[in-house]
């Protein structure tokens, strides 16, 4: 398992930032028409910058398309497919937090209906994984069990009481080190992680492209076992994820 990483006074510097910049998101008192824009933003932004990173080729402009439409999966490119599959997981999340807020937690079936949303007899990956990473895949046939260990994990008090960042960090590394999924398995992960931040009303992990060295450096010394980069990198990414989404309404506002 990711062990947790013990923080130093300074390296907690980002949770005042947050803090700060949450609070000042908060104080806007959305209205249903701008939380409706920034509901588009975010599906596209997250899709578009998660796949980029997947080294899948989409444009923005596509994902924002598909984002503006109803879901539907019959008749799509396979570009389209995978853009829908994306964004059909993140309203997973989004439907999960809106049922049940702050309880929302991951769950094996969960998982799977994120990585599968088409599918529901999909499961875990049945092969050895890919063998050419920096880590060694769990075995097929230890997947479920270890896979429900990390979810328990994951809803322990211990593991609640961190910051949600650092919760979000800690499990996406877990769940890269597992590789549950034959493939996709980080891009679905990079979802189920963005469920600590939502559930506690910040936007789900943005990892822009311009942002894909420092990613690659923090999830090479994560799955070292030092945990500390990927949580600074996902905490700067949730900041100036809502630093733009406080720019777009400003700017909406000051246009009326």
């Amino acid at each position: 398992m990711t062990p947790m990483t013990l923080f130093s006074r300074a390296a907690y510097e980002w949770i005042h930032r947050l803090s700060q910049k949450h609070k000042v998101f908060t104080s806007l008192d959305l209205s249903s028409e701008e939380k409706g824009a920034l509901t588009r933003w975010t599906e596209t932004e997250f899709v578009y910058s998660t796949l980029k990173l997947d080294k899948v080729e989409v444009s923005r402009e596509k994902v924002a398309d598909l984002a503006a439409r109803p879901t539907d999966f019959l008749g799509l490119s396979e570009e389209e497919l995978t853009v829908t599959t994306m964004l059909e997981a993140l309203r997973t999340i989004e439907s999960l937090i809106a049922s049940l807020g702050r309880a929302a937690e991951l769950a094996p079936d969960v998982l799977i209906r994120l990585h599968n949303p088409l599918n529901t007899t999909a499961g875990f990956r049945e092969t050895a994984g890919d063998t050419n990473r920096l880590f060694k895949p769990t075995p097929a046939a230890h997947l479920p069990a270890v896979v429900d260990s990390a979810c328990r994990w994951f809803a322990a008090d211990s593991f609640r009481e961190l910051n949600p960042i650092e919760q979000a960090a800690i499990a996406y590394l877990r769940l890269v080190e597992l590789q549950p999924f034959e493939r996709a398995s980080d891009r679905t992960a990079l979802v189920a992680a963005s469920l600590f931040t939502m559930r506690s009303d910040l936007p789900p992990i943005i990892i822009k492209p311009e942002m894909e060295p420092q990613y690659l450096a923090a999830l090479s010394e994560g799955l070292k076992t030092n945990t500390r980069p990927m949580v600074e990198l996902m905490a700067d990414a949730v900041e100036k994820a809502l630093d733009e989404m406080i720019r777009i309404i400003e700017g909406k506002r000051k246009r009326k």
